[in-house]
Parts: C-alpha cells; sequence; structure tokens
C-alpha cells in the first residue's frame, strides 16, 4: 500500500454523505414507483450475495415492520431451492454491478413466473430486467464496497417510507431520519480517529469477532466481510444471542470484538456479551446508539478498557446505516497498518489471480 488514506476504499467511505444527498434527489420518484409494486405484493423475495446479501436482511426487517410479508435470500439459494414463484410475489433483486450469474437467474425467474421485480443497483449497470430500477452510487473502484451499500440501504428505505406514508401509521416519520443520514455520517467521519486504537489492536491479533441484534446481526456479518475483504484477517460476525450459545468457545485473550446496538431490545443482552468479552480478555469496541443508557459492566473485571464509538440517534430499523460505517473504517485502517491493498482482492496476488479465474461470479 503507498501513503496513509490512498486507497479507493478510503475514498470511496468519504464519499457516502455526497452519495446519500444524491439518492435522496434523484431518486426520490423511482422510490415512489418502487413503493407502488410493493403494494400489490402477496409476498416480497429481497435477494442479493455477499454484501448485497447482507443489505437484503436490514431492508427485510424494515419491511416486515410496514406490513409486507418480506424474506431475504440469497441469489444462489432462491434460484435453486425455491420456493417456486407466484405473479403475485414481487422481487428486489440487489447487484453493485448488476452483473452477477445467480441475480440475473433470479431476475429470469421471475419475469418467467410473471412476478414484478425491482432493482437496486450502481450508476452505469446493465441491470434492465425490473420494472423500476432504483440507481445507488458511482461504481466504485475498490472491491470492498462501502458507498453501493449504504446507497443500496438508503434506496430501499425510501422505499419503505414512501409505503409507510401511503399507510400512516407510526412509521410514516421515517423521511426525515432519512433525510438527515448525510449530516450523520459527516460526524462521523470526524471521529475516525476514534476507530484507530481499534485498527491497531485487530491488526496486532489477527481475529475479530462481531455481535448484533436485529437488523445489525447483518451489520456485524457486512463488518467481519469487509475486513476479510481488506485485510485478509479471519473474521466473523454473530446473532447476540449465538456469540454466548458457543461462539464464545472459540475466541482466547487478546482477540478483538465489535458489540454493535441501537437503544432498544438488544442493550440488556449487550451487556452480558461485553461482560462475557470483559472476562475472556478480549479488546473491545462498542458500536452503539448515544442515545442509548447502556449499563457499562463492572470495572472490576478482568479485560482491558472497553472503547465507544458512539453514532447518531436513530430508529432501530435504521440504525444499521450508521452503524455499519465505524466498521467501515476500522476494516480501511487495519489493511492500512498491516500494507494489504483493500482494493484488490488480492488479484494483485498471483496464487488469488488464478484461483478468481478458476470460477464466473
Amino acid at each position: 500500500m503507498g501513503a496513509p488514506h490512498s486507497s479507493a476504499l478510503y475514498q470511496s467511505i468519504h464519499q457516502q454523505p455526497d452519495v446519500l444527498r444524491d439518492i435522496l434527489r434523484r431518486e426520490a420518484r423511482a422510490t415512489e414507483h418502487a413503493a407502488e409494486v410493493l403494494a400489490g405484493a402477496r409476498r416480497v423475495y429481497l435477494t442479493g450475495t455477499g454484501t448485497s446479501g447482507h443489505a437484503a436482511i436490514v431492508t427485510e426487517y424494515l419491511y416486515r415492520s410496514l406490513g409486507l410479508d418480506a424474506e431475504a435470500r440469497s441469489a444462489f439459494d432462491l434460484s435453486h431451492y425455491g420456493p417456486r414463484l407466484r405473479p403475485d410475489d414481487v422481487v428486489v433483486a440487489i447487484s453493485h454491478r448488476g452483473s452477477k450469474r445467480y441475480g440475473n437467474r433470479v431476475l429470469e425467474l421471475a419475469q418467467g413466473a410473471g412476478a414484478r421485480s425491482i432493482g437496486v443497483t450502481g450508476l452505469e449497470s446493465p441491470m434492465s430486467v425490473p420494472e423500476v430500477i432504483l440507481h445507488t452510487s458511482p461504481q466504485e473502484k475498490s472491491s470492498t464496497h462501502t458507498m453501493s451499500y449504504t446507497g443500496t440501504l438508503m434506496a430501499l428505505a425510501m422505499t419503505g417510507a414512501a409505503v409507510a406514508e401511503r399507510g400512516g401509521g407510526t412509521l410514516s416519520s421515517l423521511r426525515p431520519v432519512l433525510e438527515e443520514m448525510p449530516t450523520a455520517y459527516e460526524d462521523i467521519l470526524r471521529r475516525q480517529h476514534v476507530v484507530q486504537p481499534m485498527a491497531q489492536s485487530l491488526a496486532r491479533s489477527g481475529r475479530l469477532v462481531l455481535a448484533g441484534a436485529g437488523p445489525n446481526i447483518a451489520t456485524a456479518r457486512e463488518g467481519a466481510l469487509k475486513v476479510k475483504e481488506s485485510s485478509y484477517l479471519v473474521a466473523e460476525g454473530f446473532e447476540m444471542e449465538n456469540l454466548l450459545h458457543g461462539g464464545l468457545q472459540a475466541l482466547k485473550p487478546g482477540d478483538t470484538a465489535a458489540v454493535i446496538f441501537p437503544h432498544g431490545p438488544p442493550a440488556e443482552r449487550a451487556t452480558d456479551v461485553v461482560r462475557a468479552l470483559r472476562l475472556l480478555g478480549a479488546e473491545i469496541l462498542i458500536v452503539r446508539d448515544q442515545a442509548e443508557p447502556f449499563e457499562q459492566p463492572a470495572n472490576d473485571l478482568s479485560g482491558p478498557a472497553v472503547s465507544t464509538f458512539l453514532f447518531p440517534k436513530a430508529p432501530e430499523l435504521l440504525s444499521a446505516m450508521v452503524a455499519v460505517l465505524p466498521l467501515q473504517l476500522l476494516a480501511c485502517f487495519t489493511a492500512e497498518i498491516r500494507g494489504t491493498n483493500p482494493d484488490m482482492f488480492r488479484a494483485d496476488d498471483p496464487a488469488f489471480k488464478r484461483i478468481s479465474d478458476s470460477y464466473t461470479l
């Protein structure tokens, strides 16, 4: 790697406030159209792979809260294992570049079944089959995708806001929160230095475990994926309860951990998770809502002090949009410390170049 902060990944992370502002303006009409499509659905299948699959999981939680029968499935799984699509289903296909094998296969199946479809993809994508296409970010130079993920969450949340406004109720106030997201991102980026000590810890330990609940299960998995893609380290994202049901047993003192939660149901269990990690001797980053009155475990427990990154207050259903940003920074800074190239998917390594050339995505 070159000088600090020279990667395309770092630049993409810092483009996100402007990308979100652009989506709020540019995709307003398309998201209203997408809400019309969703309104008539028997069931909504949200599908993608990797980072796009994580966006599908986050959106499943939001759409189910709006009364939609929504289900997130990987593109491979949905294309091979069903269920069989029906004409009154809607498929939401998420793809950064719009060119992947199984994402396109799902769209073909939807078209063959007479089901309606919505596409979510980057600018200049070749995606063309869906009835409505929501465009997110410019195509990223880094293979460790960041702004296309948060752009996807924004576009789908805008569609959710339009659904909520049609039905009224308690979630019809989502839009003002979304309009403040670019400012929330700028606030987080101004405090990026808070993540640096944890990046040092991760570069030393070489292992990371992350825990979240509800929509932030996907945030934990996405944080793990960014570290794998950028720093080539072992990382795993857990549902918070599952970490306590066996995930801890693989850890050792000095491992690095991140616990992600907004205000809401996860807070009480997060206290147990942090206590367990401290007793283990892990180095811990808490990523939490600044509105959450979190009760820190007792100071006399063994293990290092807990570091905390506060993100601006957001409803739990939208919290994944802000909670992921400190984890993107963690991945980026860890890659810088280790001297790995976070932009290439190891294509600059001849062995991995041969591996990636051996299959088609």
